[in-house]
Order: C-alpha cells, then sequence, then structure tokens
C-alpha cells in the first residue's frame, strides 16, 4: 500500500489507515525538512541550522545522526521512501506525489494550466483539500516559521484564485458560505472584499454588497489610516449604480439551462374535421397497397 506523508498540518507518515510512528518534535523536524526539500540533497550543517536554527546543542551533530538513523529505520515499512546519505549530506527520495505539500503544488500548477474551468475547479478543489490546519504544527525553528509563513502565502493565494475562477463560471452562490468564513478571517484583504461584494451582488444582495464595503474602508481607515484602493473603490461605484456588466457571465449562465420540472399533460382525443378525417380513411388502404410493390 502506498505511504503518505503529509506537512500540511501536524507531521504525519501514512500507509493507508496506519500511522508510522515518527518520534518526538525535534525528530519530527528533520522529517519536515527533508520532506519539504524531498529529492534534494542538504547538508548535516544544513539540516541542524533548520532544525535548530541558533541554538543547536553542544552534541547537535551526533543528535541528528541518532534521529536519521531512527527515522531511516521507521521508513523501512515502505519500499517507496529512504533517507540516503550521501556526500557528507542526506536526501529523502520520494515520489514527489507522496508527499502533501509537493501534490498541492503540482494540483495548483495543473489547475491554472488548465484549459477547461471545470478541470480547474475540480483541481483547485483537490489541491486545497489536502490542508488540515497549521503547516508543520506544533513544530518550532525559525526556518520553520519562514517556511510556514511562505505556504500560508501560497495557500491564500490559491484560495483567492480558486475564488475568482469560482465566480466567473457563475457559483457565486455555493462560493458566499466560504467567503463569509474568509473574510472573517481576513478583514482587510480587498481582493477578498471585492469578492464577497460580487458574490452578495450577483445573488441579488445588492445592499449587503455596499454595506460590506463600507464596513471594511472603515476598518481600513481605523487601523491603517488609509482607504480602499483604487481597483475595490470601483467595483462599489459599478455595485452602486447596478452596473449591467457586473451580472453573471452568459458563458457561465449557459451551464444550467433550465430544466422543466413539470411536462404538459397529454393531450386527450382529437375531434372535430369529421369531414377530413373520413378523406384521410379512404385514402390509408391505397397508400398501404402502395408500400407492398417490390
Amino acid at each position: 500500500m502506498a505511504v503518505e506523508f503529509r506537512v500540511l498540518g501536524p507531521v504525519e507518515a501514512r500507509i493507508g489507515d496506519r500511522s508510522i510512528e515518527l518520534g518526538h518534535a525535534r525528530q519530527r523536524c528533520v522529517l519536515a525538512v527533508l520532506l519539504i526539500e524531498a529529492n534534494q540533497w542538504l547538508s548535516a550543517d544544513q539540516l541542524l541550522d533548520r532544525v535548530w536554527g541558533e541554538r543547536v546543542p553542544h552534541s547537535g551533530r551526533d543528535t541528528l545522526y541518532g534521529y536519521l538513523s531512527r527515522l531511516r529505520h521507521a521508513l523501512q515499512v515502505t519500499d517507496e521512501a529512504d533517507i540516503v546519505h550521501r556526500a557528507g549530506g542526506y536526501v529523502l527520495t520520494v515520489d514527489g506525489d507522496a508527499v502533501d505539500l509537493h501534490r498541492f503544488r503540482r494540483l495548483l500548477a495543473d489547475a491554472r494550466a488548465a484549459d477547461n474551468e471545470d478541470d480547474a475547479t475540480a483541481l483547485f478543489g483537490q489541491a486545497l483539500a489536502l490542508w488540515r490546519g497549521e503547516p508543520c504544527a506544533g513544530l518550532d525553528s525559525p526556518w520553520v516559521h519562514i517556511v510556514r509563513a511562505e505556504l500560508d502565502r501560497q495557500r491564500w493565494a490559491a484560495e483567492l484564485d480558486y475564488a475568482d475562477l469560482r465566480l466567473r463560471t457563475g457559483r457565486h452562490t455555493d462560493l458566499l458560505a466560504d467567503l463569509t468564513s474568509l473574510t472573517a478571517a481576513h478583514p482587510l484583504d480587498e481582493r477578498l472584499a471585492g469578492q464577497f461584494m460580487l458574490a452578495l451582488y450577483r445573488a441579488g444582495r445588492q445592499a449587503d454588497a455596499l454595506d460590506h464595503y463600507q464596513q471594511v474602508r472603515t476598518r481600513l481607515v481605523e487601523e491603517l489610516g488609509t482607504d480602499p484602493g483604487p481597483e475595490l473603490q470601483h467595483l462599489h461605484q459599478r455595485i452602486l449604480t447596478a452596473d449591467p456588466d457586473l451580472a453573471v457571465p452568459l458563458t457561465a449562465a449557459a451551464r444550467s439551462p433550465v430544466v422543466p420540472r413539470q411536462l404538459p399533460a397529454a393531450p386527450g382525443l382529437f375531434t372535430g374535421r369529421l369531414t377530413e378525417l373520413a378523406a384521410l380513411d379512404r385514402a390509408l388502404p391505397t397508400t398501404v397497397a402502395a408500400t407492398d410493390v417490390p
């Protein structure tokens, strides 16, 4: 069964439903560094710096070797990953898709390159579903903090791109619940505010869209001493005047054709025109006979 490594949340290694024991936090931090830099050679000094920063213990190198030995032993349950000692350094050899971080990045690249919007939507959804919380949760080193901030930035960019795509494809109603929680967590993000306003407007909630703009503007002024940028101001003006170009794009609207929910009743017996019906009856035998000619 395939092994799966996870760093987009607590650091874990799993084979099916079974978790691989990875040891205490510092040892898991060694594995996290190797997973984030999967298939890349790292010197022992690089590992020491990334795991301990400036607080390398006096016996740090021996401690590191002990962690690596125990991790290598733990990974013997699978032949799909190995920690290889090479030229004074180490490399974790593994299929990139076995590590959630690298699978996340591949799915994002595929989503952004996709020609079909439905395919792109599915790929974005798969990528974001890999996240289980704070990257490398519970681990602490200066390098981990930097990586964590960068991964959060990549996730946030993906969330915003995904929201733009869903707006373009007419999925604003389904998107509203997600945007509501995102705006609560990121109240000063102007791109997100614009997405939320547009989704509200397309859902027939013009007043709520305008009210959200005022809330964002008030917080920006009070907390940052600045007004919204020109792009958000322009969107506010377009919503205020009900700009018809803000409606759902025609291609998106065409994705969900109206399906009849009730068919008309079956027609009753035909009545009237007795003379014409009699003429048709007289003509019928002649017509049938003609069809018998070889």
